[in-house]
């Protein structure tokens, strides 16, 4: 695998966490798979969240067919 060396900057606490729970030949490691679980993560949320708004599209337009005249008599009565 090829890595490939970057600077970030994090709140002093948490630097300071990290240099306190993980040994220093081992903070790159730690960190590259923490931040790959939660890009994974974040990705997998995203294809869940349309699969579901897939899923529920049918619901979806039922809910809106039920109250299109109670929308349309609200609208009429706007200024």
């Amino acid at each position: 695998m090829q890595t490939q060396r970057i600077n970030i900057t994090l709140p002093a606490d948490l630097a300071r966490d990290l240099r306190k729970t993980i040994p220093g030949g081992s903070r790159s490691k730690f960190i590259a798979a923490a931040l790959e679980e939660k890009l994974k993560r974040k990705k997998n949320l995203k294809k869940d969240l349309i699969k579901s708004l897939k899923l529920n599209s049918k619901i979806y337009r039922e809910i809106q067919e039920d109250f299109k005249y109670v929308d349309a008599e609200a609208f009429e009565k706007l200024p």
